[in-house]
């Protein structure tokens, strides 16, 4: 699957300008759907497990609907939403779900986190062989996480013993603002030694990673079959007759599409045309199309 989306911004006449960035220099992935974790079930199921012990039971949909988000954030997401604040008042004597909750189940996702998401860490399919075809284009690869470097260090070492290691990874606790923010790209852009953001590509699954890509300037690729928006994991996304498997993959590409990525494509696996096609875009003078983001109130 390729669907391009054209949101192009025309940098013709702006003199100097067209030149700065002539090609892509980076590529900053996500990592849980994107590169490793096929159908993103690690934070899904550290995050139930965590809920669930504090006694409120959470729903997959409702888990979902928040991925993408630094964990921090996620958390607050779930647990003020319609579904699990009712449960955990209930719960709580009546007391509704707070910012010192957030952080206390925050602490034991990060506990979790740490076995479930080494144990989820294979990296999925066309990775290393896409990884190879950037480089081969001399681009530099980065990534981005909501996850903690706690629990990254462990998905690192997996990903390393299997061939994949990456030039900077930017983790939700080195920023101080996660996604949707442009700041981890920032980040990233610093330690990879690159600019403009128009150079940058940020290869994503979740709808917070795509803004985090357009808030930066960069281009934007979702990822609709291996990840959130499909939310299934290798085996089952297989097992599905092909019928239903090419109807949930166009339904998860548009709901991507529709969150602005510039591109959407089934993997990873995909990306190194998707990359040509970007340079032929900037050669003609094209950059993407930047999201205005307000930061959080202090």
């Amino acid at each position: 699957m390729n669907v391009i989306c054209d949101r192009r911004i025309s940098l013709t006449g702006l003199g100097g300008m067209r030149s700065v960035a002539m090609h892509v220099k980076a590529v900053i992935f996500d990592w849980a759907g994107t590169l490793v974790d096929f159908g993103s079930l690690a934070p899904l199921l550290s995050m139930k497990r965590v809920f669930e012990e504090a006694g409120v039971t959470v729903s997959e949909n409702d888990i979902r609907a928040g991925m993408g988000l630094g964990k921090l954030d996620h958390i607050k997401a779930v647990g003020l939403g319609m579904g699990a604040a009712k449960a955990w008042a209930e719960n709580h004597e009546g007391r509704p779900f707070d910012e010192r909750d957030a952080i206390l189940l925050h602490e034991r996702f990060r506990e979790v986190s740490r076995q479930t998401a080494a144990e989820r860490g294979k990296l999925i399919g066309g990775v290393l062989t896409a990884c190879r075809a950037l480089r081969n284009r001399d681009i530099l690869i980065g990534t981005t996480t909501g996850y903690t470097r706690d629990i990254m260090e462990r998905v690192i070492a997996v990903a390393r013993a299997q061939g994949f290691e990456a030039e900077a990874v930017v983790c939700a606790d080195d920023v101080p603002e996660c996604r949707p923010s442009p700041l981890a790209i920032y980040h990233a852009m610093v330690s990879l030694g690159v600019y403009p953001a128009s150079s940058v590509v940020k290869v994503d699954d979740t709808v917070p990673g795509l803004m985090e890509g357009k808030a930066a300037g960069a281009w934007t690729v979702g990822i609709s079959e291996t990840g959130n928006e499909m939310g299934l994991g290798e085996d089952a996304f297989i097992a599905l007759p092909a019928r239903e498997r090419h109807d949930l993959a166009n339904a998860a590409a548009k709901r991507l599409a529709d969150a602005g990525a510039d591109y959407v494509i089934g993997s990873v696996a995909e990306i190194a045309n998707i990359v040509d096609d970007i340079n032929e875009r900037i050669a003609d003078g094209e950059r993407p199309e930047l999201l205005e983001y307000e930061p959080e109130a202090a």
